[in-house]
């Protein structure tokens, strides 16, 4: 079902190509590889460790096309975290590149085929933090292609458009987000270098004539840092920004630079394949810090702590259903319970808020708030209050337990900034005196994931 879908749309437009440097394919050429590599792979659950990005997106075709469960890792986590994700889920082979083109080995990790065909999903996309237990996230072919035709209703590129993707294909919101959407809207798809280099991207950007971009807010603030690079932005027509809670500075810069670019502000999560919601351009301008409305095929509500559903403008959990949300987590029926109930909602574990027009704002994780003497402190407002500073680049509030308040407030500062207390004496200017950090450190860059997303409290 998923890939005669994706085939018909790829022959439809056999040439247009994928491409990663100096390598190329166009669609007609994947097509044919993917059914000929997927005779390979006489096995119902693979893994998928890619250098390449471009063979990457070879080897997951070629899954769909076999009908095989594809497990994506990336070499950007690193060597521990990929076994994390082995010993988890345990698939019988991984499809690599390593030592030239792409091949098949098997792997004596695998365990005997158990269960129903529901056990093997179209792909199990592991996410947690780098530290923590991955959970497997099992999504159909159904959960795809639901959210595909979703975005593909909204996302104004055309066969003319040329998308260059940064992120590793890992990435659920890359995944569907990027390349599947992308295939079935006949873009020539470029892929970026392994590591993140914003002049490197700003001169593809140049060379390659890039019309499409996504990435992070905080990929497009390191971006905008370089908008004095002459004839790179105005080529971008469209823009998608997702991944983290975006502030109204944010989104000022991201306009300014990108004159050219309608922007979508969108939400998701892998759960749900992953995007839930997205804001129409027009609206990026008086609305930057919403994600906009539900996909067609999703529905919301928001819910207080007894579960019960709260009036337009109070906070509370952001609950969806729909056909993209997913078969469950692998092999764990109890978290999956949790999270997941009988009637089909998924709690998300994100504060948000809707208003009567059904336009979503999201505060921030649910696991990420701080509690400072009872009272809810969201760190998102502690960041984007900092960065409306010029001599901020970059802000990450977090909380630190303590004995007395529950929690103190803590920040890591990137800027022009020449000790900690020209940095208090900014965060006394700009905040309440509830949150004001006690501890500050200016350090020379946040620690990010492969995604550009930025770490918090140790899970991305």
């Amino acid at each position: 079902m998923l890939w005669e879908f994706l085939k018909e749309k790829m022959l439809s437009r056999p040439s247009s190509k994928m491409q990663e440097e100096d390598a190329n394919i166009t669609y007609e050429e994947a097509v044919i590889f993917a059914e000929s590599f997927g005779k390979k792979l006489r096995t119902p659950c693979c893994a998928i460790l890619c250098q390449s990005e471009l063979a990457a997106a070879l080897a997951l075709l070629s899954c769909f096309a076999a009908g095989v469960t594809a497990v994506p890792l990336s070499f950007r986590y690193g060597e521990a975290h990929c076994k994390r994700i082995l010993r988890k889920i345990r698939p019988s082979a991984m499809i690599t590149d390593v030592g030239g083109e792409l091949r098949v080995l098997h792997l004596d990790i695998a365990e005997k085929k158990q269960g129903t065909l529901e056990e093997w999903p179209a792909a199990i996309l592991c996410t947690s933090g780098t530290t923590g237990e991955p959970k497997g996230v099992m999504l159909s072919e159904e959960n795809f292609l639901t959210n595909i035709r979703d975005i593909c209703k909204y996302f104004k590129i055309e066969e003319t458009d040329r998308i260059l993707i940064c992120r590793p294909l890992y990435h659920c919101a890359v995944l569907t987000g990027e390349f599947l959407v992308s295939l079935v809207k006949g873009l020539d798809i470029f892929f970026a270098p392994e590591k993140f280099d914003p002049v490197g991207i700003l001169k593809l950007l140049k060379q390659e004539r890039i019309s499409v971009l996504c990435g992070t807010p905080s990929f497009f603030r390191l971006l905008c840092r370089f908008a004095g690079v002459n004839g790179c932005f105005a080529l971008v027509k469209q823009i998608a920004v997702s991944g983290e809670c975006m502030g109204k500075v944010c989104a000022e810069m991201i306009s300014r630079t990108f004159y050219n670019a309608y922007v979508y502000h969108v939400y998701g999560l892998t759960e749900a394949s992953p995007r839930v919601a997205y804001l129409p351009p027009a609206y990026f301008g008086a609305l930057p810090e919403s994600v906009g409305i539900p996909l067609p095929s999703v529905q919301v509500k928001i819910i207080d702590a007894a579960g019960k559903t709260v009036p337009h403008g109070v906070e509370g959990e952001l609950c969806i259903k729909g056909k993209n949300v997913m078969m469950g987590y692998y092999r764990d029926p109890e978290l999956t319970a949790q999270v997941l109930g009988a009637d089909g909602w998924l709690r998300t574990g994100d504060i948000a808020s809707m208003n009567e027009s059904g336009f979503i704002k999201i505060k921030c994780r649910k696991d990420h708030m701080i509690i400072r003497a009872g009272m809810n402190i969201y760190p998102q407002e502690i960041e984007n209050m900092l960065l409306s500073d010029k001599r901020t680049y970059e802000v990450l509030a977090y909380a630190i337990p303590d004995a007395m308040s529950g929690q103190k407030i803590g920040i890591k500062i990137v800027g022009n900034y020449r000790n900690k207390n020209e940095v208090l004496q900014l965060c006394r200017e700009l905040l309440p005196p509830y949150a004001v950090p006690s501890v500050i450190e200016i350090v020379d860059e946040l620690l990010k994931n492969a995604s550009g997303k930025v770490i918090r409290n140790g899970k991305t």
